[in-house]
Parts: C-alpha cells; structure tokens; sequence
C-alpha cells in the first residue's frame, strides 16, 4: 500500500440553495506536486492506501472521507477531511492552494 502526503488543495466556490455561497475542495496536491481529485483520493483510500496532510513543524493529519458537505443543504461529494487533533494548522480545509 502506498502512502501519499498532502500539501495544497484547490477549492471552487459553491452556492447552496438559499443563495449563501462557501468553498469547497476539489482536489489536493502531493508533496511531490501531483494533483488528484476528491474522487481519486477516495478510490485510493478505498483501495487501502493512506493519505496525509503534511505541513512543516505540526503532526502530520489522516486524510479520510466523508458522505457530503456537513453545510446545510450541500450535498458536495465526494467530501474529503481530516482527523482532529490538537492543531487546525494541518487541517485539509487550512492548507494552502496550489
């Protein structure tokens, strides 16, 4: 199994369907700077590979999936998110865009 490491995302603007508008991720980008797609990263954790959030001097996060946009009335999906732990600062929602 391999393990990758994520450094950046890409996001997209979103409305809901009461006209409010917030981002969501689409994609990240590895270390090494390949990008994948939410749905690329959810075939590759379902295959049994591990995923990780990597961001200098803070722990690294498991990147996991969930059903939908916890938003209410998103229905985004797939939705990628990480683990809590002690710092937001190697939340997937907190990396920087790449």
């Amino acid at each position: 199994m391999a393990t990758y490491y994520v450094t950046k995302v890409r996001k997209q603007s979103v409305m809901n369907k009461d006209g409010n508008t917030h981002e969501h991720i689409i994609g990240v980008v590895t270390k090494l700077g390949a990008f994948y797609t939410n749905k690329e990263v959810v075939d590759s954790l379902d295959a049994g590979h591990e995923w990780y959030t990597e961001v200098e001097k803070e722990p690294k996060a498991k990147i996991k999936k969930k059903g939908y946009c916890p938003k209410s009335d998103c229905y985004h999906n797939p939705y990628l998110t990480t683990d809590p732990d002690h710092t937001t600062k190697n939340n997937l929602e907190n990396l920087p865009r790449g």
